[in-house]
C-alpha cells in the first residue's frame, strides 16, 4: 500500500492514495443503491454506520454529491470476481463497486475501518468529525474459503455470543464459521425425532478447569444447546454477512453426549468396558472418550433422522462429520462389531471408522451435499 493509508485487515490486494482531504460524512451524506444487488449492504451500512455516527444516511441519487454509492458491477466480476471490489474516495463522495454483493459487502467492511475504531462502536461519540481518506483500492480475496471454527459443544455459547462472532468473521472478511455442534462434552442442537439429545444430552455436572492433567473442577452444571429457530437465526445472520455456516455432527467416536441420553447407541454387548453404556453420563472431562457408536443398522438409521433435520436447517453445501478419534477399544470387545466387520469384509474392526465415514459420505452426496 502507498499513500499513508490506514493499515487495513486484512490488507488489500492494492491501495493508493490520492492527493486530497478525502470525503467527509455529514447529517446530510446518504447512501445511494445503483441498480441491483446493493439493497443488503446498504442496510448493513445503515445500521452499523447509523449507530456510530448519528447520522441517518437516507437513500440518496447515484448521480449526486455527498453520498456513498454502492453497485454490483458485472464488469468488476471477471476482473475481481465476484467476491472482489473496488473503492474510491473523493471530496464529494465514495464509490463502491462489487464484482457481485459479496464483493460489494466486504468492500463496505473496507469502508468502515477506513473510518477509524469509532466507526465500531454502537452509539455515537460527542464531538467526533468522520472522514473517510482519499483512497483507491481494489482487492480480491486469495482463498474462498476463509473460516474459523466454533466449539460450542465443549464449552456452550449463548446464540448472542455466536451473532456477535459472526460480526467479526464479517469485519475480517472471513466467509465460513465451521459450527462444532456435537461431542462427548455436549450435545448442542435441538432435535425433534430425539428430544433427549438435548434434554441429557447437552448437561454435564461439572467442567475440568484447565488441561485435563488438572486437578480443579468448576463444581455446577455445565450445557444449553440452540433451538431449531436459534439455528435458523444464526444461519440467516450469517447468509446477511456472505457467510456460510457448516455444522458439525460427530461420528462414530466423539459420541458420548449422545450416548448418555440413548445408551442404546452405544456398545451395549462389549465385555469388560469400565462403565455400562446404560451409566454413562455426559463426559465431564478433556480427552478422548471410549465410549463410541455401535455399528448396527438402528444407529444408522438413528443418525440418519439427525442429519436430516441438520440439512433442513443447514443449506451450506458441506456438512462436517468428524471421524477423528474413534478408538476401537469397545468394537474389539463387541460381538456384534466383530461380526458386523467380518459381514463387510473388513480385516478387523479398525475399519469401522472408515465404514462410518463412507457410509454417511455416500448418505449426504445422494441428497446433493458434500
Amino acid at each position: 500500500m502507498t499513500g499513508g493509508i490506514p493499515e487495513l485487515i486484512p490488507a488489500p490486494a492494492e491501495a493508493y492514495g490520492e492527493p486530497g482531504e478525502g470525503f467527509a460524512l455529514g447529517p446530510g451524506t446518504g447512501l445511494a443503491v445503483v441498480g441491483e444487488g446493493a439493497e443488503g449492504t446498504a442496510r448493513w451500512l445503515r445500521a452499523t454506520l447509523g449507530a456510530a455516527t448519528g447520522f441517518p444516511l437516507p437513500p440518496a441519487d447515484g448521480t449526486g454529491e455527498n453520498a456513498v454509492r454502492l453497485t454490483v458491477d458485472p464488469l468488476l466480476t471477471g476482473e475481481l470476481g465476484a467476491e472482489g471490489y473496488r473503492l474510491d474516495v473523493t471530496p464529494t463522495g465514495a464509490d463502491l463497486r462489487g464484482g457481485g454483493p459479496a464483493g460489494l459487502f466486504w468492500g463496505a467492511q473496507t469502508l468502515r475501518q477506513l473510518l477509524g475504531p469509532d466507526a465500531f462502536r454502537r452509539a455515537p461519540l460527542p464531538g467526533r468529525t468522520w472522514r473517510l481518506p482519499p483512497v483507491r483500492i481494489s482487492d480480491t480475496p486469495r482463498f474462498g474459503w476463509r473460516g474459523l471454527l466454533l466449539d460450542v459443544a465443549r464449552h456452550f455459547m449463548p446464540k448472542e455470543g455466536v451473532l456477535r462472532y459472526l460480526d467479526l468473521l464479517a469485519a475480517h472478511k472471513l466467509n465460513v464459521l465451521h459450527l462444532h455442534l456435537t461431542d462427548d462434552q455436549g450435545w448442542r442442537i435441538e432435535i425433534e425425532r430425539h428430544p433427549r439429545l438435548t434434554e441429557i444430552g447437552s448437561w454435564r455436572a461439572r467442567t475440568k478447569f484447565g488441561h485435563r492433567s488438572s486437578s480443579l473442577w468448576e463444581a455446577k452444571p455445565h450445557g444449553g444447546h440452540y433451538t431449531r429457530d436459534d439455528i435458523r437465526e444464526i444461519v440467516s445472520y450469517a447468509a446477511e454477512r456472505h457467510i456460510t455456516v457448516v455444522p458439525e455432527i460427530d461420528l462414530p467416536g466423539h459420541s458420548q453426549a449422545a450416548i448418555a441420553a440413548y445408551p442404546e447407541l452405544g456398545n451395549t454387548d462389549a465385555v469388560d468396558t469400565a462403565v455400562d453404556t446404560a451409566a454413562v453420563t455426559v463426559r465431564d472431562d478433556w480427552g478422548i472418550s471410549p465410549h463410541v457408536l455401535a455399528p448396527t443398522e438402528a444407529v444408522l438409521e438413528f443418525y440418519e433422522g439427525v442429519l436430516e433435520e441438520v440439512l433442513a436447517l443447514f443449506p451450506s453445501p458441506f456438512v462436517h462429520l468428524g471421524g477423528d478419534e474413534c478408538p476401537p477399544g469397545q468394537w474389539r470387545k463387541s460381538a456384534t462389531a466383530r461380526a458386523r466387520a467380518a459381514e463387510l469384509g473388513l480385516a478387523d474392526v479398525d475399519g469401522l471408522r472408515s465404514w462410518f465415514a463412507g457410509h454417511f459420505g455416500a448418505w449426504l452426496a445422494a441428497r446433493g451435499r458434500r
